[in-house]
């Protein structure tokens, strides 16, 4: 069984997420991950169900396929841009992060100002409990969307300032 997943949501001015799964690095060991090049789309005006069953499938699609060490970034090859920088460009992001035993963490990233291109976490980040003494304990309906839509404000007000 795995013990840790993780995806990335690109998110740009119109709202539509672009949902990356992670799997397997040939490069970095047996901890390290990398963006899939497997994409999903949610367009704008989505409600809480819909949001949570989007979050899901990518996390469900992490580990089904083998990067090829060496290929351009998943988001590279979703927006047909040659380098990272241009790809990236009118785009939000934000990682989200399950392991088995500490539930989900949202991680809401910024643009960072001083490296071009590059995300930086914001300080803080949002994290859904679901274990209580190493048992699982369901989500609770929503649980996802709301972290999620806090960590999508966060992102937006920080950009913002």
């Amino acid at each position: 069984m795995v013990e840790y997943k993780n995806i990335a949501i690109y998110y740009d001015m119109n709202g539509k997420l672009i949902g990356v799964p992670c799997g397997k690095s040939p490069r970095h060991g047996d901890n390290g991950t990398v963006q899939l090049d497997i994409f999903y789309e949610l367009e704008h005006g989505y409600n809480d169900d819909e949001l949570e069953f989007f979050i899901n499938k990518v996390f469900d699609a992490c580990y089904t396929k083998i990067p090829i060490d060496g290929e351009p970034t998943a988001i590279q090859n979703y927006t047909k841009k040659r380098g990272y920088v241009a790809a990236v460009k009118g785009y939000q992001y934000m990682s989200i992060y399950w392991s088995k035993g500490h539930g989900y963490t949202f991680r809401p990233m910024q643009v960072d100002k001083k490296h071009k291109g590059a995300f930086m976490a914001v300080k803080g980040q949002l994290s859904i409990n679901v274990t209580k003494h190493n048992k699982h304990i369901p989500l609770e309906k929503g649980a996802l969307a709301l972290a999620f839509r806090k960590a999508k404000e966060i992102i937006d007000e920080t950009n913002l300032s």
